[in-house]
């Protein structure tokens, strides 16, 4: 043992680089002589030891746990931690969870514990530090317990993680009992699943489930199935719809091919909404406050009524109107007369597209379109 007290300073920097690279742990029995000789060939005070013994090296790591600007925490003999993670985390930590997590959706301690080759006893330890920063998030099934991917983690790692694994597994934004086992792939499985579950992860169908990070994709696959009978009712109302019964023709499409909404409460108008969205994609609708319109058959619709009524009303007058303003008076009569739905509103949206179109159609073929 030297007279001369150990620099201390010099020695928490050490400290501090080795535990950085081994996860914030310092084990000294295995550790002792890379401290030794960074301690030794490091620049240290006139008045401090040059040379580092064993015993040396453990007293003055064990002093040093007691100094409340040294961030250094004694776990066990011959074994101390420093927080790894600081204000911006640890890349070193985040890129070993991220592969891990990238491999398997739910892993155990000892997975960690040999990922991060820790000591069996500073298992727990450690965990706990990963769960109290959300690195990980701790899944317990009985007396064992399971981790997966915590939200902090997340922020770095993209499509790692419990959402994104399941949307990659899922068909059609379901995935089948059994495929969930095989990705959770742990003893567990009923208790990760009710988990999964409890957490919003996944919703059960009895049998299956649907993976709520899917649920376009599975709104999509929901619009393919209805999106005729969808379309056979705006055939049967001069192809517009009041918003509202647009709404209630989806979720009526819906509930009578299916029991999702019923099972699936607690994302139902999540999934209505989707698949309301996905129908106007595939049928090309455009969807207003009031009223929705399959464009193209609309604007057929339209232009059949605005022609007939043109034809209808030369037919009836013997000399033609001299104005476009009479054009459309004389029209009134014909535009009131079309009855497309038993709605008042949709048939008036009708007629003043009628009427709109009418009056450019006559604009057109009867005064070169040059009539104010």
């Amino acid at each position: 043992m030297t007279l001369l007290p150990v620099d201390t300073d010099v020695l928490e920097d050490v400290c501090r680089d080795i535990a950085q690279d081994n996860y914030g742990f310092i084990y000294v029995s295995d550790q002792k002589n890379e401290i030794k000789s960074a301690y030794e060939s490091a620049d240290i005070g006139l008045v401090n030891a040059r040379s580092l013994s064993s015993s040396d090296m453990r007293k003055a790591l064990t002093e040093m746990t007691a100094d409340e600007f040294i961030d250094l925490e004694q776990l066990r003999d011959g074994v101390f931690y420093v927080d790894p993670f600081g204000v911006k985390g640890n890349m070193n930590i985040t890129r070993e969870l991220t592969n891990l997590f990238g491999q398997r959706l739910v892993v155990t301690g000892e997975t960690l514990r040999s990922r991060f080759s820790l000591a069996i006893d500073d298992m727990e330890f450690f965990a706990d530090e990963l769960a109290d920063r959300n690195y990980v998030r701790r899944i317990t099934a009985g007396k064992r317990d399971y981790y997966t991917i915590g939200p902090q983690l997340k922020e770095h790692a993209d499509d790692v993680g419990l959402d994104s694994r399941l949307e990659r597994e899922a068909s059609n934004g379901k995935i089948a009992h059994g495929d969930l086992e095989s990705v959770i792939d742990v003893d567990a499985t009923s208790d990760v699943i009710r988990y999964l579950d409890r957490e919003g992860y996944i919703v059960d169908l009895d049998g299956e489930y649907l993976v709520e990070e899917a649920i376009d994709e599975y709104a999509r696959y929901l619009a393919e199935r209805i999106e005729d009978d969808v379309e056979a009712e705006f055939a049967d109302s001069s192809y517009v719809l009041r918003t509202g019964e647009f709404e209630q023709v989806v979720e009526n499409e819906i509930a009578s091919r299916f029991d999702v909404l019923s099972t699936a409460r607690s994302v139902r108008s999540e999934i209505l909404e989707s698949t309301r969205d996905s129908v106007v994609d595939r049928l090309g609708l455009d969807r207003g406050r009031e009223m929705v319109e399959a464009v193209g058959p609309f604007e057929d619709v339209v232009e059949d009524h605005a022609r007939r009524i043109r034809t209808d009303l030369k037919a009836e007058q013997d000399q033609l109107p001299g104005t476009l303003p009479e054009w459309v008076e004389l029209a009134e009569e014909h535009f009131e007369e079309l009855q497309v739905s038993n709605a008042t509103e949709v048939n008036e949206y009708v007629r003043d597209a009628v009427r709109d179109r009418y009056r450019c159609l006559v604009n057109e073929e009867e005064f070169g379109g040059m009539a104010a």
